[in-house]
């Protein structure tokens, strides 16, 4: 009885964790984008956060929050709220912020603080 249930649980775990590592198998990089011959894929956020990064990374640490995406036909808008820490001056404390950008066909049109 005890080789039987040994058995049956070394089965178990054996389909367990083959359904777990070939269930989910997405291959976003295609090996070429590590490489540098690739262009980096962009998603709306990623603009987004570019642009708070542009606009105070110098000057601020930034901690991005979850941001909000609405899309409607080929118009995405990204609510991106984030935190920002000055580098330089530690009596200043942090402050949040909040950047709304809309992308038309994945180009950034417009980018407005809140």
């Amino acid at each position: 009885m005890s080789r039987l249930v040994r058995a049956s649980a070394f089965i178990f775990l054996a389909l367990a964790a083959g359904g777990v590592l070939g269930a989910c198998s997405v291959n976003v990089n295609d090996g070429d984008y590590e490489r540098g011959l690739s262009p980096v894929p962009r998603t709306a956020t990623d603009i987004c956060r570019r642009e708070v990064d542009r606009s105070f990374g110098d000057r601020y640490r930034i901690a991005f929050d979850l941001p909000e995406l609405v899309t409607n036909g080929n118009v995405q808008t990204v609510q991106q709220p984030f935190t920002m820490a000055s580098r330089r001056d530690a009596f200043e404390g942090p402050q949040r912020r909040s950047l709304r950008c809309t992308l038309v066909d994945g180009v950034l049109t417009q980018a407005v603080p809140n």
